[in-house]
């Protein structure tokens, strides 16, 4: 873990205070701390400030690569959750695979699953994929995309491993709200006064479904976060929070606390959603 500048600056000065023939030199007592003698202005207290800075940007370079190095390793590992994982984006539409399963020519532009996401069910591997529509997810409707990936994945991974793949459209998510808003920021509709925008809640509840990882986690807590942050809006009251699946025949059901898209993305029903303002 990187150390903060005060972190390091300190444990050189603590060695280089007790030096004795530092002390000597400046005439200090046992009982001078470097903080004491030395201060911000001193050139000594400078020195050790920029050799600490310089130190501290070092260890923070190192633990960044380290990290991206553990990564890429682990994303290395074959037969892990993320092998698999990788694999399978790796597919490129109307390419064919050599002798080894691999392709001859990497071209990022046939790769068209840009989210992927595994869990595993009683021994299968479920994989929930999708392509990308401007920054979002969207589901591969096409048949013939879903068997050539399908065919793809059933030559590189490992013989005898059973597997389905899911691409549907996002989930739905629809709440009910209470904001206590600033009259001098918005008014009763939640327009903003100035004209700039009619719907910043709408637009916070939609930024944050764009900006939610794949598959990850749905958190009423983490919306009202996100709607709280917009300017004008005092206080956020979630009285309603429910979501489905667009499989036939499901149904909405309340989020008491969290969910997870089937999926694996979600949708802000804006228009079946209600919003009240008050004072």
């Amino acid at each position: 873990m990187t150390r903060t500048v005060q972190e390091i600056k300190k444990v050189m000065t603590d060695v280089w205070i007790n030096n004795s023939n530092v002390r000597n030199k400046y005439g200090l007592q046992n009982t001078d701390t470097f903080d004491e003698r030395f201060k911000k202005a001193h050139i000594e207290n400078i020195f050790f400030y920029i050799v600490a800075f310089a130190i501290h940007i070092q260890e923070r370079i190192f633990d960044t690569e380290k990290e991206k190095l553990t990564q890429y390793a682990e994303s290395l590992r074959p037969h892990t959750k993320q092998w698999y994982i990788n694999t399978l984006k790796s597919f490129q539409l109307g390419y064919s695979l050599d002798e080894d399963g691999k392709y001859k020519k990497i071209d990022e532009k046939a790769q068209i699953i840009k989210y992927c996401s595994l869990r595993i069910k009683g021994g299968e591997l479920y994989f929930l994929i999708a392509t990308d529509d401007n920054g979002t997810p969207q589901k591969i409707s096409d048949n013939t995309k879903i068997a050539s990936i399908k065919n793809y994945a059933e030559r590189v991974f490992d013989a005898g491993v059973h597997f389905k793949l899911f691409s549907n459209d996002a989930d739905t998510y629809r709440c009910k709200l209470l904001i206590n808003y600033d009259p001098l920021v918005l008014d009763t509709d939640g327009k903003r006064l100035d004209g700039t925008n009619d719907k910043p809640v709408s637009d916070a509840i939609k930024n944050y479904f764009i900006s939610f990882p794949f598959d990850s986690e749905f958190s009423n807590m983490a919306l009202i976060d996100a709607i709280q942050k917009v300017e004008g809006v005092r206080v956020v009251e979630l009285t309603g929070s429910m979501a489905k699946s667009n499989i036939a025949g499901s149904v909405f059901i309340p989020i008491e606390s969290t969910y997870i898209a089937n999926a694996g993305y979600m949708m802000f029903d804006e228009i079946n959603s209600q919003i009240c303002y008050v004072i």
